[in-house]
């Protein structure tokens, strides 16, 4: 089984003491460093991958959850925060789970094991469908067959994806965008913005100026500054 890598975003020492505790009792997890601002966790993932990041809301300089939508790609994040009036806010952005100081190491437990089991299936499924050319989904009642080569794109509403193919209708199904991320061949499609997942074949140009991409059947869909140098990395311009 894979050790997962973490980092630890907390400005208070007792709460920084406390997580170190009870990582330490949690098989299969490396802390490789406690930061107390956003700031300095943003550089060292400049040039240390991790797949855990815990962080707190309320720090100086830059909040968890705007160090949050810097991220990109996005680790799997755990927020611990004595506020709770950020809940909904954070689970746009796609955290596994939202803890409320104080937090029992019970409670902590569960949520690492939960992005164990997540890290370790999503791993599985991506090496399982790497070759693959389909994936069926529900909606409503009916299990719908969607091949990989006829999504234009995928849009984000909130706890349901809308996927836009080259069929006459959305298809509308109650899944992530994280989880499509994980799902899409990673060849063939990137996340552009925290609400869209395009298909790279797709795109017909690129305005860097106003942040938009146009795609097929002339789509314009926005792309967020975070997503802009990977996409242009895949695409390799030519000058």
């Amino acid at each position: 089984m894979k050790t997962l890598r973490c980092i630890v975003l907390e400005d208070e020492e007792p709460a920084q003491n406390l997580i170190r505790n009870y990582l330490s009792r949690i098989l299969s997890i490396e802390l490789l460093q406690v930061f107390d601002n956003a700031i300095e966790a943003s550089n060292f993932l400049t040039h240390q991958a991790v797949d855990l990041i815990i962080t707190d809301i309320s720090m100086p300089h830059l909040s968890g959850l705007d160090f949050i939508r810097m991220l990109s790609p996005s680790p799997h994040v755990i927020i611990m925060t004595a506020h709770a009036d950020y809940a909904l806010e954070s689970y746009d952005l796609d955290v596994i789970d939202y803890l409320k100081k104080p937090i029992s190491f019970d409670r902590f437990k569960k949520s690492v094991e939960k992005v164990q089991r997540l890290y370790y299936s999503s791993n599985n499924e991506e090496s399982h469908t790497s070759s693959e050319t389909m994936v069926y989904v529900k909606e409503g009642s009916k299990m719908i067959k969607v091949n990989f080569n006829e999504i234009i794109y995928v849009e984000g509403l909130r706890d349901y994806i809308k996927i836009i193919t080259d069929a006459d209708r959305p298809i509308v199904t109650h899944i992530t965008m994280k989880k499509m991320v994980e799902i899409l061949p990673p060849q063939s499609f990137m996340r552009v913005h925290k609400s869209y997942i395009i298909a790279i074949d797709k795109i017909s140009a690129i305005d860097g100026s106003n942040s938009l991409i146009e795609l097929k059947n002339n789509v314009m869909i926005p792309m967020g500054q975070n997503y802009k140098e990977t996409l242009m990395s895949k695409i390799k311009p030519i000058n």
